[in-house]
Formats: structure tokens, sequence, C-alpha cells
């Protein structure tokens, strides 16, 4: 290891750029934190904020190749899901685990997964995912065991980079009833849904035809995207277990947990009950009662567009899951 990149054994890569010169990866001192947020950016801002925050460093992609040799953990399992579907509920409950480390959809991956293949070759774009991935993964504070990594929805149209990556680890494919899904997200747009307004990033993405999307309502895009992911899902079934909305909580410690090799004993079964009474996104506890209808309304558009383009997916996979 060379002298420039020692002191960053225990830091993390927060981000990464790609729009300059030459390829940017920015590192932080993480070593006080842990990953106990909803999600990865959470805790960075978290961090930021805090009293423990230090100035960034900048490195090329050099240092992941340098610090790799760190004591890290590669993957146990990963987490894909249709989006709006209690992934997160999942992701933070085997965050209670003693020894579990969770990372949710970090920022650095995306990033990397959404590079396009006029930017960089399969085969670079592997190595690199494995690289971040791993540094995300550092043992920071040596009694972590066992890492979990959650994808961001679209991920999954890029599953086979991380399978190549990583092909001795299962993942769980997370889903719900799609029209129930489409409400949720037309009443809070994810960042993907504005890709309707710039067709060939869209079509890049998600695999559509670039020419049928400006004529395209809102629930049809939503619905052909969510589509593309449930296709992307069906293929390579190996290491992969469907879980539903509807077997959630349950599913966690009945099956989840060992899927990815991990130990949940019954007092451990008891805290992810007693943590699961709560909203998984909040950054505070808050008691989680259900959908609301009136935040997430149904209409005949909505309906129609999860009928014509979701359903045939979702059921096919719904085989997999062990529906009530």
């Amino acid at each position: 290891m060379t002298d420039s990149h020692a002191g960053l054994a225990r830091w993390t890569p927060v981000r990464l750029e790609f729009s300059g010169p030459a390829p940017v990866v920015y590192w932080a001192d993480l070593s006080s934190e842990r990953f106990v947020d909803p999600f990865f950016d959470q805790t960075i801002a978290r961090w930021a904020a805090g009293p423990h925050a230090r100035p960034v460093v900048r490195t090329g992609l050099e240092a992941l190749d340098v610090l790799d040799g760190e004591p890290s953990l590669e993957p146990a399992g990963m987490i894909f899901h249709l989006s709006r579907c209690g992934s997160t509920l999942v992701s933070r409950l085997l965050g209670t685990l003693p020894g579990v480390v969770v990372v949710s959809e970090p920022s650095p991956l995306n990033t990397l997964l959404g590079l396009g293949p006029g930017q960089i070759e399969d085969a670079t774009l592997v190595r690199l995912v494995r690289l971040v991935v791993r540094a995300l993964g550092r043992r920071r504070h040596g009694d972590e065991q066992r890492l979990v990594l959650k994808c961001t929805s679209w991920n999954i149209r890029r599953r086979a980079i991380l399978a190549a990556a990583f092909p001795e680890t299962p993942w769980i494919w997370v889903q719900r009833e799609p029209a129930r899904v489409l409400a949720s997200l037309l009443a809070m747009p994810p960042g993907w849904l504005r890709l309707q307004a710039t067709p060939q990033h869209a079509a890049q993405r998600f695999g559509l035809d670039p020419v049928t999307i400006p004529a395209m309502t809102r629930p049809e895009f939503a619905a052909s995207v969510l589509a593309a992911m449930l296709d992307a899902a069906a293929t390579d079934p190996s290491g992969r277990l469907c879980v539903d909305y509807s077997e959630l909580p349950d599913a966690i410690w009945q099956s989840a947990a060992s899927h990815f090799g991990i130990e949940a004993n019954d007092a451990a079964i008891e805290r992810m009950r007693f943590e699961s009474r709560f909203y998984a996104k909040s950054l505070i506890r808050q008691p989680f009662s259900g959908d609301s209808p009136q935040l997430r309304p149904l209409t005949d558009d909505m309906r129609e567009a999860a009928r014509r383009f979701v359903e045939p997916g979702y059921r096919a996979l719904a085989g997999d899951c062990r529906l009530p």
C-alpha cells in the first residue's frame, strides 16, 4: 500500500464521479458510524452533519485496488425489489441481527451500474463493482460478520453484473401486487420516473422502445418499467428466493435470513417482530399502519396499466412466492 493511501484503510467510498477527465472516488471516514439508517445516503448525511465529520478525500480508481487487501466482507446476500413492496423492511430487520451489516442502495454502486455501454466495458465494470462493494463492506469496527447489500429497484436490470462480481451470492426478489406499487410510485415519484422525458436514457436503462415512450401516459410508462424489472428478475433464477409483500414480515425470519446463511434465534426473531411494527423508511420510530388510501388512491388508469403491462410478469414470479 502506498503512503498516500495508507490513511484510507478503514475509510468508505461515498461517491464516484465519471464526468471529468478522469474518474474520482470520494472517501469518508465513517469509523464512528454504523449503517443503521434506512438508506446509505442518510447515513452519509447524518455523519456529515455530526460531530465526527471530516473532509472527504479524493482519489482515482486505483485506490480501490490498492485498498482491497483490507479486511472486508463480501455480500452474504443481495436484496432486489420491484419498489414500494417492503424491501426496506426486509433490509432493516435483517440489520437487527448480531453481526449483520446492511448497506442499502449505496450511491457509489448506483453510479457504476448507471454507466452506459459506451462509457465502460463489462469486464471493467464487473471488477469495479466488486471492488466498491468490498470497500463498502470494510470491517471498520471488527464485529461485522455478514454483509447484506440492498439494491435500488432499477439495479435488477444490471443483476448480471453483480452476479458476475459475486457469483456465489444468493439473492432475494421482493414484489407486490402491481396496482398498489403503481399507486405509490405515482403518489411519490422515484427518480427513474423522470426518465420518460429523455426516452434514449429510459431505453438504455430499461430496454424500452424509445419511439413509444413519449406517447405513453405516466401510469403506462411506470408500468412498462415495472414490467422490465420483472422480466429481469425472471432471468437466471439461480440462487433466487421470491418474497411477496403479503408474506411480510414473517418471511424475513422464516426464509430470508436462512437463505443468506444467517441464523436467527428466538430472541432475534422476537426483536424483528417488535421492529416490524414501525415504519421502515422513517429515521425516527413511527408506528406503521399500512397504506393510506387517501395518500395512494388507485385509479382506473393505474389498474389498467398494471393489468396490461405488469400483471403477467408478477403472476409468473408469484408462483415462486408463498402467496396466501
